[in-house]
C-alpha cells in the first residue's frame, strides 16, 4: 500500500476493495443519507481497533487468571 500527501494529522492510503463491497457501502451511505465514504471507512477501522483491544485485554486477563489459579492450586496442595 502506498502513502502520499502526508500532513501532520492524516495520511492518504490507496487500498483495493472488492467491487461488491464498494456497492454495498454506497447503498448503506445512501440509505443513511450521508455520502462520506472516508468517514464510513474510518469509523469501521475505529470499531475494529476497539474490538482488537478488547480481545487482547480479555486474553491478557485470562492468562493472568490462569497463572494465579495455577499458583493457588500448587500452594494449597503442598507443592
Amino acid at each position: 500500500m502506498s502513502s502520499k500527501n502526508k500532513t501532520s494529522r492524516t495520511t492518504t492510503r490507496n487500498i483495493r476493495f472488492p467491487n461488491r463491497m464498494i456497492e454495498q457501502i454506497h447503498i448503506a451511505l445512501e440509505e443513511k443519507g450521508s455520502g462520506n465514504f472516508s468517514a464510513w471507512v474510518i469509523e469501521a477501522c475505529r470499531r475494529r481497533l476497539s474490538t482488537e483491544k478488547r480481545i487482547k485485554t480479555a486474553q491478557r486477563n485470562t492468562e493472568e487468571l490462569n497463572t494465579r489459579s495455577g499458583y493457588f492450586y500448587h500452594r494449597t496442595n503442598g507443592q
